[in-house]
């Protein structure tokens, strides 16, 4: 022991340099909320998310829900507005084809031939005959109403799918892009509509905000609590600095580690700095009360105040380790779990914890040796502390001599926690998270109102062929599936597949028929393999034309 504290400014010297190191790796701390890292890579469902990514596309997304106080959306103002908004976003990093009433496509007929126009063109003026043409066209598709325009037409629907895979959503450059889709809608519509944004990068980068404002306020208000509470304990310096700057020291090199780790910090691993200053500071505040109980009124020598030191040290070294062991064996389970953002909360805690127990049996007593025997200088209120300390022992001394009724306490304790346990509800909707009051909580509740949701589900059928994909047979059981969620499903809001474009397309090639009455099993073939639409009789399949281009048709 007397070898190791040999040269104890050595000791604090070594580790003031490892704690300046894991600082300067603090700036390069990423945080990250995305839920897609939640799931493990082998995972099924995980599986299965980028295997669509690979086949469709990306399917990050922001939902812009622009509600009218007064009107119709379908006011020249407001759709000049709203044309100039998609223009200025598509210019941001990231921003894919946008969908909204200004950029839609729109499938129309003209004799045998197929038209698939935008539903507003470039030249569009807001003149009285072109509302009235949007008009009838929304109305003529039943999928355009809830999903581009409310019901009540008071409101539309902005979708902004952000060209990334899933698992970069997070990523402070995209969350960036998000922040300005929010603030230029709500800037461009300020005096037109109110605006709700929601989606689930949206919520992500919400939470990730959120936990930045409240880790600044928490850090510095559990640091004053602790300071506060070891004055009161205490009334001395050493009693006060040493705890709380030992705890401080191993959250900086529980947090500092995680960039050198390739960690980001999560909606879990942000509440390591605040838990480690609460658990950590306990091993320090052990063995600075011995270290005063044992000093104090006693004039000592330098050499009999290293004895002291030592002494203490190998009184306590066992069970400041056990009590340490105890928290790290619960921290360090985390570490074993295949979800991402609980493994480094695990590995953070764990960390944590033992370098706060080393920093208690090195660090406190190599400043203790450093700083030499304390003063002999009795003050009234060590008196009155001491005395507060007797009363409190004497208090539990008397509480555990009823030990019958304590029991009986316990256990019906035990009791209500059982039941209560039986009654835990596991959720995980970060949106819930949030006051219902809140801007987030709010859109994502207005885009689930008004139109078909903020959150969707996404179902594909893969086939050996073409040809067996798109058999009759096939594509009925399709529509008759989301006939059959939109009926029976009352969470469901809307379904939109591949069938609801072929009817669409049989409609308009009998404008005399609804779209009701004309049923998805209607594709042909020709000798080359090529699928055209028609009824099974010997009519030709249509020409379908796209007269013009540069959008995509996803309402």
């Amino acid at each position: 022991m007397e070898k190791i504290f040999k040269h104890p400014k050595l000791i604090v010297g070594i580790i003031a340099l490892i704690t300046v190191f894991f600082a300067l790796q603090l700036p390069r701390l990423v945080l990250d909320n995305n839920n897609f890292r939640f799931l493990p890579d082998k995972h099924e469902s995980r599986i299965i998310s980028d295997h669509f990514e690979e086949t469709f596309g990306n399917s990050v997304s922001i939902f812009v829900g622009l509600e009218r106080p007064v009107g119709t959306v379908f006011e020249p103002a407001f759709l000049k507005r709203l044309q100039d908004y998609i223009k200025e976003i598509g210019r941001l990093e990231f921003v894919g084809d946008v969908s909204s009433l200004m950029t839609t496509d729109y499938i129309s007929g003209e004799g045998d031939t197929i038209l698939v126009n935008d539903l507003v063109g470039d030249d569009f003026a807001g003149t009285p005959e072109e509302i009235a043409d949007l008009q009838r066209k929304i109305a003529s598709w039943d999928l355009y109403q809830g999903s581009l325009v409310s019901n009540d037409l008071s409101s539309t629907q902005i979708l902004i799918p952000i060209d990334v895979p899933q698992t970069d959503a997070g990523k402070p450059a995209v969350i960036a892009t998000l922040y300005k889709v929010r603030d230029t809608a709500r800037e461009m519509f300020s005096e037109y509509a109110a605006v709700y944004v929601t989606g689930t990068p949206v919520i992500s980068a919400t939470v990730t905000e959120a936990m930045t404002d409240d880790i600044f306020l928490l850090i510095p208000m559990v640091v004053v609590i602790l300071l506060g509470v070891l004055f009161f304990s205490f009334r001395r310096a050493s009693g006060l600095i040493l705890p709380s700057l030992t705890v401080m020291i191993a959250t900086i090199w529980a947090v500092g580690i995680v960039p050198l780790l390739g960690m980001k910090l999560s909606l879990i691993s942000m509440v390591v700095p605040v838990m480690l200053m609460a658990v950590g500071s306990a091993y320090g505040i052990h063995l600075v009360t011995h270290y005063l109980a044992e000093t104090n009124k006693r004039a000592l020598t330098i050499e009999e105040h290293k004895q002291v030191i030592f002494a203490l040290l190998r009184r306590l070294l066992k069970p400041v380790f056990l009590a340490a062991l105890t928290t790290l064996a619960g921290f360090i389970s985390f570490c074993f779990t295949p979800i991402v953002p609980m493994r480094e909360f695990g590995v953070m805690t764990s960390i944590g914890v033992l370098a706060a127990f080393i920093m208690a049996v090195t660090f406190i007593p190599a400043c203790l040796l450093i700083s030499g025997p304390l003063p002999v200088k009795l003050k009234k209120e060590q008196v009155q502390k001491f005395n507060f300390d007797q009363k409190i022992g004497e208090w539990f001394f008397a509480l555990v001599q009823r030990k019958g009724r304590i029991l009986f306490f316990i256990l019906i304790l035990t009791g209500i926690a059982l039941y209560g346990t039986s009654k835990l509800i596991i959720d995980n909707v970060i949106v819930e998270y949030f006051d219902e009051k809140s801007d987030i909580a709010r859109s994502d509740k207005f885009i689930r109102e008004k139109f078909g949701g903020s959150k969707s589900v996404t179902m594909a059928l893969e086939a050996d062929s073409t040809p067996d994909l798109l058999d009759p047979k096939v594509l009925s059981a399709m529509d008759e599936l989301s006939a059959t969620l939109m009926e029976r499903e009352p969470l469901v809001g809307k379904v939109a597949g591949f069938t609801d474009m072929i009817k669409r397309i049989n409609q308009v090639f009998n404008v005399d028929e609804s779209p009701e009455g004309i049923k998805a099993s209607v594709v042909q073939f020709d000798d080359s393999g090529e699928f055209g639409f028609g009824f099974f009789d010997d009519a030709p399949p249509p020409t379908v034309k796209r007269t013009v281009s540069g959008n995509n048709f996803s309402p």
